[in-house]
C-alpha cells in the first residue's frame, strides 16, 4: 500500500512538471531529481491513464496537445518578443492606464513596465500579474475570473465585466494567430470573448505578435477588432505578411528589427 502510495505521489509531480511546461525527458529528470528511465517508465504510467501523450523526446498533456502552455511559448522566438516588448513598453506614456492580455509577449512587456513609476496596469494574466506584483510604482488591478491554468489567463463574466468598466490609454493584446480582415485567432471562445473586451475598451488597441503569429489560424475562434488596432511584429515577417498588415485599412503595422544585440535601453 506505502509503495503505490508513493508511487502515485511520483507520478502527480511527475504530471505536474508536465502540466507545468516541461516536456523533454532529460529536462524532467533534472527537475524532480530522478533519473530519465524513471521519467520514461512514469510517462507510460501516465500515457496509459490518458492523462499525458508522449512525444518524440517527451510529453504533453491530453487534450492538450495542440495548446502550448504561456510558460512553454515564451520559450518560442523569445528574441523576436523580447524586441516587440520592448517597442511597446516605448509606446506607454507617463501616468498611462495600460491593459495587457494574458500571454508570453504580453509578461515581457509587464517585466519591462515594472521598472516605471506613476502607471496603471489593468491584467487578466496571472504572467504579467507575477510581473507586476512587486513593481510598488505601479497601480496593479487584476481582471479576476475563471482561470484557464494552461493559458494563464482569467475568462469569463468576471473577467469582462471588470474591463468593460474602464476605458485603458492602451492595450496590448496577444494572439495565436492573426488574419487582417479576420482578427485575432484564440484558443478558446471565451479567449476570443476577453480579447475583443480589450480591443472595445482602449483608446489604442496593440496586437504583440510575432511573425510566425501573421497569417496563422490554428484555432477555430477569432476575436475581431471594431476598429482601427496597431500591429507590432518582426522582420522576419515575409513579404506577403506584410502586404496583408498594409492592405488592411485598419492595422498600422510596426516592424521591429531582430539584429544580434539586446534592445537598446529606455
Amino acid at each position: 500500500m506505502r509503495e503505490m502510495s508513493n508511487k502515485m505521489r511520483s507520478h502527480q509531480r511527475l504530471l505536474d512538471a508536465v502540466l507545468d511546461g516541461v516536456q523533454r525527458v532529460e529536462d524532467l529528470a533534472e527537475a524532480l531529481g530522478v533519473s530519465p528511465s524513471t521519467v520514461r517508465r512514469g510517462l507510460g504510467d501516465l500515457e496509459s491513464a490518458g492523462k499525458i501523450v508522449r512525444t518524440h523526446g517527451g510529453a504533453v498533456p491530453a487534450g492538450l496537445a495542440g495548446e502550448l502552455s504561456w510558460t512553454q511559448k515564451s520559450r518560442q522566438h523569445a528574441p523576436a518578443k523580447r524586441r516587440i516588448a520592448d517597442r511597446a513598453a516605448r509606446m506607454v506614456e507617463e501616468g498611462a492606464c495600460v491593459l495587457l492580455d494574458a500571454g508570453s509577449t504580453t509578461t515581457f512587456v509587464a517585466e519591462l513596465l515594472a521598472e516605471r513609476t506613476g502607471l496603471t496596469v489593468v491584467t487578466n494574466g496571472t504572467g504579467p500579474l507575477w510581473a507586476l506584483h512587486d513593481a510598488t510604482g505601479v497601480e496593479l488591478i487584476v481582471a479576476g475570473g475563471r482561470l484557464r491554468h494552461r493559458r494563464g489567463s482569467m475568462v469569463g463574466d468576471h473577467t469582462r465585466a471588470v474591463l468593460d468598466r474602464l476605458t485603458a490609454d492602451i492595450a496590448f493584446i496577444g494572439a495565436d494567430g492573426l488574419r487582417p480582415g479576420k482578427g485575432v485567432n484564440c484558443s478558446s471562445a471565451d479567449l476570443a470573448a476577453v480579447k475583443e473586451a480589450h480591443f472595445r475598451n482602449t483608446r489604442h488597441a496593440v496586437v504583440v505578435a510575432d511573425s510566425s503569429k501573421i497569417g496563422a489560424a490554428p484555432y477555430p475562434h477569432w476575436a475581431v477588432a471594431p476598429g482601427p488596432y496597431t500591429v507590432i511584429t518582426d522582420d522576419a515577417i515575409t513579404e506577403d505578411g506584410l502586404q496583408s498588415l498594409s492592405d488592411d485599412p485598419h492595422c498600422t503595422p510596426l516592424v521591429v528589427p531582430l539584429g544580434t544585440s539586446p534592445p537598446p535601453p529606455h
